[in-house]
């Protein structure tokens, strides 16, 4: 079945392994064949085609069980004609489609032609893959093995190239258990590392899109960077050396960069340094000045001990002078205070005496006056008793009155009191009855409140439940949460895979305002999976970069959308428009006979995502037209429906190509479903959806708890309302009861009062008259009897006592006139005596004052004479260790400041010192001048440094220039000639388009010229040397990033287009196709490489791009001495232009070949043509 999946069924062809005899017969057969296989007319297409191309296909019966397929051509005889590296014979067994093939391409141009199917890409997979190619360079498969033919073991590609020496043999055989790879070259092991080195020998580039351009990497060209393309296209023209140039520059480029970061930071060190050292500076000079200073405050040292010496001797003679005038003065003094001493020595005899009478006479006063006081103070005790008593006469008349009017006042009292008494009633009674319905009412409080806390513990016990049952549908909900919580998941998956787009969407949901419609995240976050198992089916349909794509509504949104994504931040993401709704996507079989043929549906029925995404997916991944199996189908089934073109069943990617002509042979590719999707993997397992299940089942169990509990705590509430109402009722019929006792309580209260008021007036009112019957009017008048002797008796005392009062008095005025007299005495004598004593103080005053100015004279003298003993002294101590310089300074200096005093010279001495000080104090040393000298030093050193540099980094850009010019000049050349012959081949197409190589800058430019000082004052020039162009004109512009110069392709297909990048984005299918080859073509005087390989490029194209392009690759192909060039194609219009030079290869494959087939005659027929 693999095989008529595969193949169809091909019984016919040449065994490669039969006997060399039985080989060159069955050739000759085949070669001597005459006969027509239809015998009808031929049409002038396969007459042309008859005389300008070579063609060999055969398919015979041999017999074998074996089928082959042969496509013959230029025999192998040495390398006549080829180019070394050119193909010379491609090999094949259990490959891809083929059980066996054999092809001789040509030298020059070679078209590989046949329905689709066939297996004419499978030779572009084998040259590939023979010559040491990864798969992922083809853009199918990723494993190796999945190129063994299905049913087979292993698979066999054998290339022979055109070598220098002869032919060279690589083959490949690729085992599908283990995917290893066997290597030989000429028919000797190798390994890949050989065949690796061997190809590039020969100049082979299969990895250069620009040599080798799978069918399935064509859309590759296109989002090639032009940095990339400008390194492919190197390699392509056979210019190794301008890449290695292109490397060499942007090594040199760092090393500029590194020798300018280098001088910028030595730069930067010389600046500090002397920043530092013009600092130091200041510290020397600081230096300096603390010498000179010290030098000075030495000469000032001993300079001041002469001025004071010479001061202190001027002091000595004056004081001596002084001394003696003092002394002068002093005994002139004593002679004159010796007569009034006698006759103040009398004075003060007369005036002891009249003192002792003066005192005599006081000393009676005082006992006078004492004698004096005590009379008075007896008449004022006299006197005071006289006021009492009359005060007594007054009040016996006022009491009597006021007892009578006491009297009445209370019997009035006392009836009031009575009367009110009389009329209020004790309520005793009523207060019991009011006591008990207190108490009843409190008993019935007391069981309300116990009531109300059975129902508040209720309550509470519900509300620690609810608590719980909360905490279990939190716990719960949570969990719902993590099974429901795939963006976030979604969108690291797509962080992993695509950074771009991560960063595309999120410039997108922060400018959604710029949109006039909804403007749909990629893919993978719009759509979902519902049911997990069919997430790896999606995937597999769906292309990858097609998850990752974003779908705008409007050609507005996405112009906005590209403009900033793609043209500005240069984000490497897919945006589409598509205007067809999904309606107008219709499945290919109705549902019931997909069903029937053993599918789950379409792959559009497993996926959910908003129509307009839906649709893209529709339109790029078909996803209407695939149908989805998780189980096996049956496959010859399908295969005979020929409905579809793709399927996925069991595991298993079918695709399916069918020939376009002839019987429409079948071609099935098999890959296998990757076992996990990564981008949708969002669905649901069976045990994530019991999982679910079981959490809403607890989540509802939860809940109708937590209602059972809401309707229970409403239950107990009510009934705690009517319990608190039936409680605040008792409470208020209390708060009466209470009000009540208290009104009886004031009035029993008020009650009591009254009568202790009456008991109390009561005995008020017996006292009162018992009192008024005691005290008579007999009793009145014998008081006021008594009261008047008193009055007599006290007016006697006080004549008595006034009488001695004025015999004190005149007493005492004796004895004041006797002290008046002998005062008077003795102030007279006090006079006298206080003149002689002012006499006599002066006289000593003066003796004193001239005896303490002989004594101050004395003193003075005698520190004048120490002091310029001492100074003279401290003068020897100082100049006898000076030398005789020092001497001769300070000499010089005395003579100087012959009129400036000592202290004037501390003053000056004490500024040094505090200069010196202050000095001190700043830390400095001698080392700063050992600093000074090491600084300069390393500024020097640091200076012929910056110069060494300066001059490197000239002969760094001397060489990079040169450099430039061997790489730069060449390359423009080269793409000044692509882009020349790039756009005459778009204007014979009616088109525009141009080649460019655009240069980009790495932001660092070099500094400009400069002047640095060194350190010993040598003058140096920082910059570009003379050599170096523009050194002294403006900045050389930004374009020395070489790594990043690119070749920029621009097209235009549409009359008043401007011409834009070739990109993924702007341009169609077609319009990319065509870009593609004919820069290829553009190329093709230039290229290097022995062959060059172009598969299928011509699908998508019109007819008329078609039948242009194909007239530029003929032309450009066929010229001599041009590379091997290989072009496939499934189809051809008529009336083509062909040259000699072209070999025409046609595959005849598949189960749509006739049953018998006389491959001599076929050929004999089509050269008689």
């Amino acid at each position: 079945m693999a095989t008529r999946v595969a193949l169809g069924r091909q019984k016919r062809g040449l065994d490669e392994n039969m006997p060399p005899a039985r080989r060159r017969k069955k050739e000759e057969a085949l070669a001597e064949a005459e006969a027509s296989d239809d015998g009808g007319e031929t049409t002038p297409q396969r007459r042309r085609l008859g005389r300008r191309a070579s063609a060999a296909a055969a398919a015979s019966e041999d017999g074998d069980d074996d089928p082959a397929t042969r496509l013959s051509g230029l025999q192998i005889n040495g390398t006549g004609g080829y180019r070394a590296g050119a193909i010379m014979r491609i090999r094949l067994e259990s490959f891809v489609t083929y059980d066996r093939l054999e092809v001789e391409p040509g030298p020059n141009m070679n078209m590989i032609i046949g329905p689709n199917g066939t297996g004419k890409s499978t030779i572009v997979c084998a040259i590939a893959l023979g010559l040491g190619e990864r798969p992922a360079v083809l853009g199918r498969a990723k494993d190796v093995a999945e190129f063994v033919k299905h049913g087979a073991e292993q698979a066999t590609i054998e290339i022979t190239l055109a070598g220098h020496d002869g032919p060279v043999r690589i083959t490949r055989t690729v085992v599908r258990e283990n995917s290893k790879t066997r290597w030989a070259i000429d028919g000797r092991g190798a390994t890949a590392a050989d065949v690796q080195r061997t190809v590039q020998a020969l100049h082979v580039q299969v990895g250069n899109l620009c040599q080798f351009l799978p069918q399935d990497r064509v859309v590759e060209f296109s989002k090639m960077p032009p940095a990339d393309l400008l390194r492919e296209t190197q390699r392509a023209v056979g210019r190794e050396d301008l890449l290695e140039l292109q490397r060499e520059l942007a090594a040199q480029r760092r090393e500029e960069t590194k020798a300018m970061a280098d001088r910028q930071r030595l730069a930067q060190d010389i600046d500090t340094l002397r920043k530092q050292n013009e600092v130091l500076e200041r510290d020397v000079q600081r230096w300096q000045e603390r010498q000179a200073a010290e030098s000075q405050m030495r000469v000032l040292t001993a300079l001041v001990p002469v001025a004071r010496y010479s001061e202190a001797k001027d002091a000595h003679d004056r004081a001596r002078e002084a001394r003696r005038e003092a002394h002068s003065r002093y005994q002139e003094a004593r002679g004159a205070a010796g007569p009034a001493e006698d006759e103040m020595d009398a004075l003060e005899t007369r005036i002891a005496r009249a003192e002792a009478g003066r005192r005599a006479a006081q000393d009676d006063l005082q006992a006078a006056d004492r004698a004096a006081r005590q009379l008075t103070s007896r008449l004022g005790r006299f006197e005071e008793t006289q006021r009492d008593l009359q005060a007594g006469l007054e009040d016996i008349g006022k009491r009597a009155q006021r007892r009578r009017e006491q009297i009445a006042r209370l019997r009035a009292e006392l009836a009031d009191l009575e009367a009110a008494h009389a009329a209020a009633l004790e309520p005793e009674g009523e207060s019991r009855e009011l006591a008990q319905a207190g108490a009843e009412i409190s008993r019935q409080k007391l069981e309300l409140k116990n009531e109300i806390i059975q129902l508040q513990d209720q309550q509470k016990g519900l509300v620690r439940a609810g608590r719980q049952v909360a905490d279990g549908i939190a716990a719960q909900d949570r969990r719902l949460r993590d099974l429901d919580d795939v963006a976030l998941r979604r969108r690291e998956a797509l962080r992993r895979v695509s950074e771009d787009s991560v960063r595309a969407l999120e410039w997108l949901e922060q400018n959604r305002g710029l949109f006039e419609q909804h403007v749909f995240a990629p893919v993978c976050l719009e759509a979902s999976v519902p049911d997990a198992r069919y997430a790896p089916l999606i995937e597999t349909v769906v292309a990858a970069g097609n998850l990752r794509m974003f779908v705008t509504q409007c050609d507005a949104d996405y112009y906005t959308f590209t403009r900033e994504v793609n043209d500005r931040q240069r984000l490497r993401v897919d945006v589409v428009r598509f205007p067809k709704a999904l309606d107008a996507f219709r499945a290919p079989v109705p549902r019931p006979e997909l069903q029937a043929l053993g599918f789950d549906g379409y792959a559009l029925d497993f996926i959910e995502a908003p129509a307009p995404v839906l649709a893209a997916l529709c339109s790029r991944d078909s996803l209407h037209a695939i149908p989805l199996a998780l189980g096996p189908v049956d496959n010859e089934r399908v295969e005979r429906a020929a409905r579809f073109k793709e399927y996925l069943a069991a595991g298993t990617r079918f695709s399916v190509a069918r020939g376009r002509y002839g019987s429409r042979a079948a071609t099935v590719m098999t890959s296998r479903v990757r076992p996990q999707a990564r981008l949708l993997s969002q669905g649901e397992s069976d045990e994530v959806r019991a999982q679910r299940d079981a959490i809403r089942a607890a989540l509802d169990q939860l809940r109708d708890q937590a209602a059972e509990n809401e309707r229970s705590m409403a239950r107990l509430s009510a009934r705690e309302q009517k319990v608190r109402n039936a409680h605040r009722d008792l409470e208020a019929r209390e708060t009466e009861l209470r009000q009540e006792r208290q009104r009886i309580a004031a009035e029993i209260a008020k009650w009591e009062r009254q009568k202790v008021h009456i008991d109390t007036r009561r005995a008020q009112l017996a006292s009162a008259v018992a009192e008024e019957k005691r005290d008579g009017h007999a009793r009145a008048q014998a008081e006021r009897a008594r009261i008047q002797a008193q009055l007599r008796d006290n007016a006697r005392a006080r004549a008595d006592a006034v009488a001695a009062i004025a015999r004190a008095v005149r007493e005492m005025t004796d004895h004041v006139h006797a002290i008046a007299t002998a005062a008077l005495a003795g102030l007279r004598d006090a006079r006298a005596l206080a003149d002689l004593k002012a006499a006599a103080a002066r006289h000593r005053e003066a003796i004193a004052e001239a005896q303490q100015a002989f004594d101050r004279a004395n003193d003075e003298y005698s520190r004048a004479k120490a002091e310029a003993r001492r100074c003279l002294d401290e003068t020897r101590s100082v100049t006898e260790d000076m030398t005789d310089e020092e001497r001769q300074a300070v000499r010089d200096a005395q003579e100087e400041r012959r009129d400036v005093t000592s202290e004037e010279l501390e003053l000056e001495l004490a500024a040094c010192r505090q200069r010196i000080s202050m000095a001190a104090n700043s830390g400095l040393s001698a080392r700063v001048m050992e600093q000074h000298a090491e600084r300069k030093a390393r500024l020097a050193a640091m200076a012929a440094a910056e110069q060494d540099l300066v001059q490197a980094l000239a002969r760094i850009r001397k060489h990079k220039l040169r450099t430039r010019r061997r790489w730069e000049g060449p390359l423009q050349e080269i793409i000044d000639k692509i882009a020349a012959s790039f756009a005459a081949m778009f204007d014979r197409i009616g088109c525009m388009g141009e080649v460019a190589l655009r240069r980009a800058g790495d932001g660092i430019r070099p500094g400009p010229t400069t002047t640095t000082t060194n350190g010993n004052g040598a003058n140096g020039t920082a910059g570009d040397d003379d050599d170096m162009p523009g050194a002294e004109s403006a900045p050389a512009p930004d374009d020395e990033d070489y790594g990043a110069w690119g070749v920029e392709i621009r097209v235009a297909f549409r009359k008043d287009e401007r011409m834009r990048v070739l990109d993924n984005h702007r341009q169609s299918g077609g319009e990319r196709a065509v870009s593609t080859i004919l820069y290829l073509q553009s190329m093709q005087d230039l290229v290097a490489a022995p062959f060059r390989v172009v598969d299928e490029i011509n699908q998508g194209m019109d007819q008329r791009n078609e039948r242009l392009i194909h007239e530029i690759i003929v032309s450009t192909a066929c010229q001599p001495g041009s590379s091997q060039y290989f072009l496939i194609t499934p189809k051809l219009l008529p009336d083509l232009d062909y040259h000699p030079l072209m070999k025409v290869l046609c595959i005849f494959n598949g189960e749509w070949q006739p049953q018998s087939l006389d491959v001599a005659r076929y050929i004999n027929n089509a050269r008689a043509r």
